[in-house]
């Protein structure tokens, strides 16, 4: 295991100054787990190009990330995971994050092949391992699919975690004066509901998935991504068609599993309200 030791941590931090301090805190500094698919899966000959586990590393409060591990789970892709604390400074990196010129995360590795960024791994697992399963059915829903992703991944995250939900809660993200700040997440907000009237009604209100009648990884991804509003308490009913359908996606198998520090944080932030 290259000198990894496989731990586990239950105990849920009191305090977060960046996402990725927060995620080590819950799931351990630059640790391998193999994931449960390592142990009941093996990869068919056609099925990709390694019969060896893929590793994904990963901060788990990030969208990209989650959603990675989320179609990982969802086809039995044999996995390790290899969760990343940038808090940490460069020299405790895994070797394989400080080769990347961009030193991001997710990043999958799959023998000689590296891969960044999720809507390029999803591309690539879908290409060499799923036959595009979770893509939809027909041409039309895979490339409405692939441009969602491209658009969750960017424009969306954008809005919803660096311009609302981070700098509220996370030093790193905010700015220094506090007006400034306030006026990011004001800006934020205003964005955020243009999404979400977006959704609603360009998406949702004809269809119960942003495709058609059966949920995408595209899905997923907005949906991922969209749950970070669930920090500062913001709730949905205004768009009841986007609500609904938040509901379902999160009633998926694995939803809770790939969440679980999402939750966890969420958990921290009620009783830390509590307590004030």
């Amino acid at each position: 295991m290259n000198g990894h030791e496989v731990t586990t941590h239950d105990e849920v931090p009191r305090e977060f100054d960046s996402i990725e301090r927060e995620a080590a805190k819950y799931a351990g500094r630059s640790h391998r787990r193999h994931s449960a698919a390592v142990f009941t899966q093996t990869l068919k000959p056609a099925n990709g190009f390694h019969r060896r586990p893929l590793e994904l590393y990963l901060v788990r409060v990030y969208p990209a990330c989650r959603a990675v591990w989320f179609y990982l789970l969802q086809h039995n892709i044999p996995h390790i995971l290899v969760d990343v604390d940038f808090s940490q400074g460069e020299a405790r990196l895994p070797e394989v994050v400080r080769r990347q010129p961009h030193r991001e995360v997710p990043i999958l590795v799959d023998g000689e092949f590296v891969i960044f960024d999720g809507p390029a791994i999803l591309a690539y697992l879908g290409s060499n391992y799923t036959d595009h399963a979770g893509y939809g059915f027909t041409l039309q829903a895979r490339l409405t699919t692939e441009s969602l992703l491209s658009w969750a991944n960017a424009e969306l995250h954008r809005c919803v975690g660096f311009n609302y939900t981070y700098p509220q809660f996370l030093d790193k993200y905010s700015l220094p004066d506090a007006r400034a700040n306030e006026a990011l997440v004001e800006q934020g907000l205003k964005q955020l509901g243009r999404h979400l009237e977006l959704l609603e009604k360009k998406y949702l209100e004809s269809k119960p998935f942003l495709t058609g009648n059966r949920p995408t990884i595209a899905d997923t991804y907005v949906a991922t991504v969209l749950v970070q509003v669930e920090w500062s308490g913001t709730h949905l009913a205004m768009w009841p068609h986007v609500e609904k359908w938040l509901g379902r996606v999160k009633n998926q198998v694995h939803w809770d599993t790939v969440h679980s520090a999402h939750n966890m944080y969420l958990n921290e932030l009620e009783r830390c309200s509590l307590m004030d």
